[in-house]
C-alpha cells in the first residue's frame, strides 16, 4: 500500500514539473522575458510655460513613470526629449536617482528652456499647412542602477498629438505726442498684437517701458486689468505714455546728431491669462529694439492698409 501510495505522489510531481517545464519553454520560445508585457511605460505632456522672453521659454513637463511589474525599479538617472513633428525641440536629463517600487507611479516635473526659434520654425511649417495642431514624440531612456529585465537601459517613446502652442506676436507699431505740456508730455505708443492661436489670449496688467537714445526709462506706462486679443486677429493697441518736458528736450538734442537713426529699446511684460492650461498664468517678458526710422516705416504701412 504504501509502495502504491509512494508512485501516485511521484507521478503526481513529475506531472506538475513537466507541466511547469512545458509553460515555462513555451513562454521563453514565444518571449524570451516573459513579464515584458508589463514593462514600465512613461506617460509624457507639456504642463504649461512660465516665462516667455524675446529668445527663450522656460517650459514645465509632466513625466509619470509606472511601474508594473513586481519588483521595485532603482533608476539612477534618465534622459528625456520632446519632438514636434520629427525636429527636436527638448532635449535634458534628468540627474538625480529615483526609486518606484512595484506596481506603483512616480510623478515628475521637468523643468525645460526652448529657444523660441526652434519652436516658431515648426510652428510655421504646421501653420502653413492649415494645421492647428502637431505630432509630439516624448522619448525616455532610462539608466538603471542595476540590470533590470536584462538590461542596463530601457528606451520608451510615446507620440501624442496636440495643439499647436504659438506665441503672441507684439511688435512697435508707431507714436503720436498728444500734448506738449510745460513740465511733460503725453505720448501714444503703438503697439501692434497678433494671435495666430485658435484660442483667444489676455494680457493682464501689462506695463511697458522705453529707452530711447541714452536715456534710461524714456517713458513708462501701464494699462490696468485685461486686454484681451481675440483669436486668429491681428489688432493694433495704444498706450499713454507720461515723459518728462525734460526728457523730450533730451530727445530732440539726441535727434539732432542721430537723426531717425537714434535707436529705442521697448520693454513689454504681462501676464498671460488663456482658455489654454498650457499658456495661462505664463510670465511674457518681451525686449524689442530699433531705430526710430524703422517704427515710422510700420507706421506709414499701417497707413496703407
Amino acid at each position: 500500500m504504501k509502495s502504491k501510495g509512494i508512485s501516485k505522489w511521484l507521478v503526481i510531481v513529475i506531472s506538475i514539473a513537466a507541466l511547469a517545464f512545458a509553460i515555462w519553454y513555451f513562454l521563453k520560445k514565444s518571449d524570451p522575458n516573459p513579464v515584458s508585457g508589463l514593462k514600465p511605460r512613461v506617460d509624457m505632456s507639456i504642463a504649461r510655460i512660465s516665462d516667455v522672453t524675446d529668445s527663450t521659454i522656460k517650459m514645465e513637463l509632466k513625466a509619470l513613470i509606472h511601474n508594473p511589474l513586481p519588483v521595485g525599479m532603482n533608476l539612477k538617472k534618465f534622459n528625456y526629449a520632446v519632438r514636434m513633428n520629427g525636429k527636436t525641440i527638448v532635449e535634458d536629463q534628468y540627474g538625480k536617482a529615483l526609486n518606484i517600487e512595484a506596481t506603483d507611479s512616480s510623478l515628475l516635473t521637468l523643468p525645460v528652456k526652448i529657444k523660441i526659434g526652434n519652436l516658431r520654425d515648426e510652428g510655421e511649417e504646421a501653420a502653413g499647412k492649415g494645421n492647428d495642431s502637431v505630432d509630439y514624440q516624448f522619448e525616455t531612456t532610462m539608466h538603471f542602477e542595476k540590470p533590470f529585465l536584462g538590461k542596463d537601459s530601457l528606451v520608451l517613446k510615446m507620440d501624442k498629438r496636440l495643439p499647436l502652442y504659438r506665441l503672441p506676436q507684439v511688435k512697435l507699431a508707431g507714436y503720436d505726442v498728444k500734448k506738449l505740456g510745460l513740465k511733460e508730455a503725453d505720448i501714444i505708443i503703438k503697439i501692434e498684437v497678433k494671435n495666430r492661436n485658435a484660442f483667444s489670449i489676455k494680457f493682464e496688467n501689462p506695463k511697458y517701458v522705453m529707452d530711447l537714445g541714452k536715456q534710461k526709462r524714456f517713458a513708462e506706462g501701464a494699462v490696468t486689468g485685461i486686454t484681451q486679443v481675440k483669436a486668429k486677429s491681428k489688432d493694433v493697441y495704444e498706450i499713454p505714455l507720461s515723459v518728462s518736458l525734460g526728457k523730450v528736450i533730451k530727445a530732440g538734442v539726441q535727434m539732432i546728431g542721430k537723426g531717425k537713426e537714434l535707436p529705442f529699446t521697448f520693454y513689454f511684460k504681462s501676464k498671460i491669462r488663456s482658455e489654454s492650461e498650457v499658456l495661462d498664468g505664463s510670465e511674457m517678458n518681451l525686449i524689442m529694439d530699433g531705430e526710430l526710422k524703422d517704427i515710422e516705416t510700420f507706421q506709414k504701412n499701417l497707413g496703407k492698409k
